[in-house]
């Protein structure tokens, strides 16, 4: 093969290997984080509310999302979203409020954040922003 097909084929192929391992990444980790779990009982068709905060980090299980989340929420549920291009594998999902355990708070890098156990046996263990999960609780309590 001569050196024009071959820097060709490397063009072409490239780029398609690249989004293949970036889909099977994304799909792993929603796997191993316990993202799918939740999918299983809480999934929902997007989208979720517009009254959704984006950019918001948290983590799923052992894993840290990053500025990636979208978290909206009202007296009934606590909806999450990841950003599109991290769609891969991780549904929209809505949890009823009563499937949520708030536990302690903990600081994670320079985050505060609220320790919450979900489902009843607990299917995955999620820490989100303290400041959204105190007013998104307080909501919930109120109604």
């Amino acid at each position: 093969m001569d050196e024009t097909k071959l820097t060709t084929l490397i063009l072409i192929l490239a780029p398609i290997a690249f989004v293949g391992f970036w889909c099977a990444t994304i799909w792993i980790v929603a796997l191993a984080s316990g993202w799918r779990r939740l999918a299983q009982a809480y999934a929902v068709p997007r989208p979720i509310p517009d009254s959704a905060r984006s950019g918001v980090s948290g983590m799923v299980g052992w894993a840290g999302y990053n500025h990636v989340l979208r978290v909206a929420h009202n007296d009934r549920y606590l909806y999450l979203d990841v950003m599109w291009i991290f769609r891969v594998g991780h549904s929209a999902l809505r949890i009823p409020w009563s499937d949520i355990t708030i536990g302690k708070e903990t600081r994670w890098l320079l985050y505060d954040m609220t320790r919450m156990e979900v489902g009843r046996p607990s299917i995955a263990r999620l820490r989100l922003p303290t400041d959204l999960v105190a007013s998104a609780h307080a909501s919930a309590r109120e109604a």
